[in-house]
């Protein structure tokens, strides 16, 4: 399948226009089943156009791109009868493994489609636009009454646990935000190899589905996720001027997002970095020579598989 990225990219006349067009190209891709490695290969086009020709749109993005946040709180504040589960760092490398089990057990899902993180790409930031402090507030229904999904009125939870162990509240309205996932990705320090073949056992696995099955139980239920993480193994461009490297090390280190101590130095071009949140953030698949090396897998930037996140809705059982 081949994709127009010059023209959605470089041709649409608004921002809004662009990251819908965007999106929807993503889903397009997830629908191949590609391989998360195949998954990647096929957004290096887009993003390098975005970060060396069209740096502006992701400077839009905050305004421009349609935020999971705002898909939520619009869909929670909409009847009863339903559960959120958020999959922190679940990325569109993992949407075609869903939709292949879902499809396998004769599910078919109400909505499937390609939402956005917040800017910069973190579970702070994605926890802050649902009206919480920090992810941990959700914890054992401790949740504040700033709370924006299903106006507060809901049960709450933060899992790490095996999913054959979570248990379900005979409740009508429940979140549930699981950090298996990222949990893989930071605490354990995977490979991106490992991390693929963990996250295809586990979501097409019975304990997974189960455990989706018991939100389900009177529940229409949506998957989506925070943010999702880049693999920058495989990044298709390492910064080598020695003044920008200079820069992004002191800027940086190894973190694409860091928090405003100075002003940013934009005197290269293309930009590499843009400000949002009180936060400088790398745009596109950049890396650098660092003390200590790269990581393989980390988040908070402006690329695609960073920012974009599955939305997946099923029906209630």
């Amino acid at each position: 399948m081949s994709i127009n990225w010059t023209g959605i990219i470089l041709d649409s006349q608004k921002p809004e226009t662009a990251w819908m067009s965007i999106f929807s190209s993503m889903l397009d891709i997830t629908k191949q089943h590609y391989s998360p490695v195949a998954m990647h290969d096929a957004t290096v086009i887009p993003d390098r156009l975005l970060t060396e020709a069209a740096w502006e749109l992701w400077e839009s993005y905050p305004e421009a791109a349609v935020k999971t946040s705002a898909v939520l709180k619009e869909w929670t504040n909409q009847g009863s009868g339903k559960a959120v589960l958020i999959l922190d760092a679940l990325s569109l490398r993992e949407m075609p493994m869903l939709l292949t089990a879902a499809a396998t057990r004769e599910i078919i899902p109400l909505d499937v489609k390609v939402t956005g993180s917040e800017c910069p790409s973190t579970t702070d930031q994605f926890a802050k636009a649902i009206g919480l402090p920090t992810r941990s507030a959700l914890t054992n229904n401790t949740k504040p009454g700033t709370f924006s999904l299903f106006g507060a009125n809901c049960y709450t939870d933060v899992l790490s646990m095996p999913f054959s162990d979570c248990t379900v509240r005979p409740l009508p309205n429940i979140v549930i935000w699981h950090t298996w996932l990222d949990d893989l990705i930071h605490l354990q320090r995977k490979l991106p190899d490992q991390i693929a073949n963990i996250a295809s056992s586990t979501l097409k696995g019975d304990d997974f589905w189960n455990f989706l099955n018991r939100l389900r139980q009177g529940r229409n239920l949506v998957i989506t996720s925070d943010h999702g993480y880049a693999v920058s193994k495989r990044f298709s461009s390492e910064v080598e001027d020695t003044d920008a490297v200079k820069i992004l090390r002191e800027t940086f280190g190894a973190s694409r997002y860091k928090p405003i101590l100075q002003p940013s130095q934009k005197n290269f071009m293309p930009p590499i970095l843009m400000t949002h949140n009180k936060q400088h953030i790398v745009m596109g698949q950049r890396k650098w020579n660092v003390q200590g090396g790269f990581p393989d897998l980390c988040h908070g930037g402006m690329s695609l598989l960073e920012v974009a996140v599955p939305y997946i809705e099923l029906p209630a059982l």
